[in-house]
């Protein structure tokens, strides 16, 4: 008998040290929210700037939250056309393209210099980027534009001539996406869902080099620190089925990809680039990770409702991707979830990060929120 008790004894004390250590790092890996921002608005875009202001577009609407969730100022698009993704410089001005036009915001939410280019009756939305000689570049239907940040123009390039005067747009013409280096910056464009392709320009307005794109609806850029850059381009309906193509170029390309590889899938965000040498995406329901190196599958994870594209904190190397009903999900190296918290609404805008394992998310209740991973 006393064998027994003395049995349960140590069975007791053996649980009692190991369960206490293990509730401690649950605890220590549950993310807690610091503050929430309400009444923002429905996010559309969500950047953090070299200022430490965060600036959220909500229609034709541009919103500055400070570090503590304060609402600072708020500034309407002009015309109310849609903009495109904001672009910073150095100094925290804020650069946005609208339809044909290149728009200044100061740091005290006053506008700036405004560029703005005659497309007749094209109305389509605009994008930018920094790229060669910290230029802003703006890729229009009639071709790139060339503009410092003073507001001055440089020079522009004819998409289909060498007419450097004309503005007129090629009829039909569209821009899939642009992204720029220090060593180029690069366009994919096309007429009338044909005739893709994808260009480097230099800063002087030459196009290096070119590659066919094809008959595709939709192309995704992201740039490495390394300059190279990486493509995303589909669908392309097949004998196998739907497909996308994920490709990488270097700094010193010829128009030859590095590496292609094929992903069986319907729809696919744009890749994002980490620093320990995988890139991810979202294809449907899947998290892929490839080898930046080769472009070989590193691994994939079905991962229902997420909308986002997968943002990665370098410190941790979580992944961390906003879902259509309301959460917020973190996932590691390898693939597997770790955590999820639930917010107040669709988070469809991707999360960004801070110093010490802080994430910032909003969603379309018009909530910003400072979480603690």
């Amino acid at each position: 008998m006393l064998k027994k008790i003395a049995a349960m004894v140590l069975t007791l004390f053996f649980l009692m040290v190991y369960t206490i250590p293990l509730a401690e790092c649950y605890d220590a890996g549950t993310p807690q929210i610091i503050w929430q921002a309400q009444k923002l608005g429905k996010s559309t875009d969500f950047n953090l700037g070299p200022n430490g202001l965060f600036y959220l577009f909500s229609g034709n609407k541009l919103v500055a939250v400070d570090a503590g969730g304060q609402k600072l100022w708020e500034a309407t698009v002009p015309g109310g056309a849609k903009a495109g993704r904001l672009i910073f410089d150095q100094h925290g001005s804020v650069f946005y393209p609208g339809s044909a036009f290149i728009q200044e915001i100061k740091l005290n939410g006053g506008s700036g210099w405004s560029f703005a280019v005659y497309q007749g009756n094209n109305k389509d939305d605009s994008q930018l980027t920094f790229g060669p000689g910290n230029l802003l570049y703006l890729p229009l239907a009639s071709g790139l534009y060339a503009v410092d940040t003073a507001g001055k123009y440089k020079w522009m390039m004819h998409w289909e001539s060498d007419d450097a005067i004309s503005t007129q747009a090629d009829k039909g013409r569209k821009t899939l996406a642009c992204a720029g280096t220090t060593q180029a910056v690069y366009v994919a464009t096309g007429i009338g869902g044909k005739e893709n392709r994808l260009v480097a320009v230099s800063g002087d307005g030459e196009i290096l080099w070119g590659y066919w794109l094809g008959n595709i609806k939709a192309v995704n850029l992201a740039t490495g620190s390394d300059g190279r850059l990486f493509v995303t381009t589909g669908p392309i309906k097949n004998a196998d089925g739907t497909l996308w193509k994920v490709c990488a170029f270097d700094s010193k390309s010829d128009g030859s990809p590095l590496w292609s590889n094929s992903v069986k899938c319907k729809n696919m965000t744009e890749p994002t680039v980490s620093e320990h040498g995988l890139l991810y995406f979202r294809a449907d329901d899947k998290l892929v990770a490839l080898n930046q190196a080769d472009g070989t599958e590193a691994w994939s994870n079905l991962i229902y409702k997420v909308v986002t594209a997968p943002a990665v904190a370098e410190g941790s190397k979580r992944v961390y991707l906003g879902t259509q009903d309301n959460r917020l999900l973190a996932v590691n190296q390898q693939g597997r979830l770790d955590w999820e918290l639930t917010l107040d609404g669709k988070v469809s805008c991707r999360p960004l990060f801070g110093p010490g394992g802080i994430i910032y998310v909003t969603t379309e209740k018009g909530s910003l929120y400072k979480i603690q991973d």
